[in-house]
């Protein structure tokens, strides 16, 4: 089993920038699966990361907090011979598929191969049907969704999409410096991290936990110097230096806020 990891805005960057994050975002798994005591080993190719673990929860948990990430699924590696590749989609669907329910198949292809994205469609759609009789295929509201990516020599065969943070990965866009005392500024402090951002926290305690389980490397101290500016927690708020002063918050109605403050400790 294999963790296939995806991007989003990295890809809209210049290959020069964008190598920079992907190098970025792949130490920031690696230093997250550290921090949580979790094996792993991480590569890279263009576009996507693949992440091996023995513990795949553990896996899937700490990468849907790793911000940059969009989205992360367990996938079965195999060959992208289209004879090999049917006879593993046809067998493993049928522990997901039953005759009377619905499937689509979600393929995407990089790189060359023998056969279109359309045709690969097809073919594994047919040897489904012909492994279970009665299931129908259903593009616009499947009951299973069998994701097929297949990129050069392999393919990764995949069932769940789970979200992660998205945003760009932490340590990009420099230090900004926060209180993180109460909810809204515990909740400030995440968004600026999910702009790339690297907190420096003024105080420790019980929030500023919360927040290393999104990023193990938060540091705590003196806020006033080598700080791009100050997060405040509230659109009323001053900020405690004359640095720039980082309202993530405006627009924000205090359900908002709550909603977002659940998400960050639940995960």
């Amino acid at each position: 089993m294999v963790l296939l990891v995806r991007y989003g805005e990295l890809s809209l960057k210049s290959p020069y920038v964008r190598r920079q994050l992907e190098d970025r975002l792949t130490a920031n798994v690696q230093a997250m699966f550290a921090a949580s005591g979790v094996e792993c080993v991480v590569r890279r190719e263009h576009g996507r990361v693949f992440v091996h673990a023995d513990d795949e929860a553990a896996a899937l948990r700490l990468l849907r907090r790793v911000f940059g990430i969009v989205s992360v699924s367990p996938a079965r590696e195999i060959a992208s011979d289209l004879e090999a590749l049917t006879r593993f989609v046809a067998e493993d669907a049928k522990g997901l598929v039953r005759p009377g329910t619905t499937f689509a198949i979600r393929p995407r292809r990089s790189g060359e191969h023998p056969y279109t994205s359309q045709v690969l469609a097809r073919v594994l759609g047919r040897a489904v049907q012909e492994a279970i009789p009665g299931a129908a295929v259903d593009l616009d509201a499947p009951d299973v969704r069998v994701g097929v990516e297949v990129r050069g020599p392999k393919a990764y065969v995949f069932h769940e999409i789970a979200d992660g943070p998205g945003g760009l990965p932490v340590g990009t866009q420099g230090r900004v410096g926060a209180a993180v005392d109460t909810e809204p500024e515990m909740v400030a402090a995440w968004l600026l991290m999910r702009r790339g951002c690297r907190v420096v926290a003024a105080r420790d305690g019980p929030r500023v936990a919360v927040l290393r389980r999104w990023d193990p490397g938060i540091e705590v101290g003196e806020t006033r110097r080598n700080v791009l500016g100050v997060v405040r927690g509230a659109t009323a708020a001053k900020p405690a230096t004359d640095a720039l002063a980082l309202d993530p918050l405006v627009g924000l109605s205090p359900e908002d806020v709550r909603a977002l403050a659940d998400r960050i400790e639940r995960a």
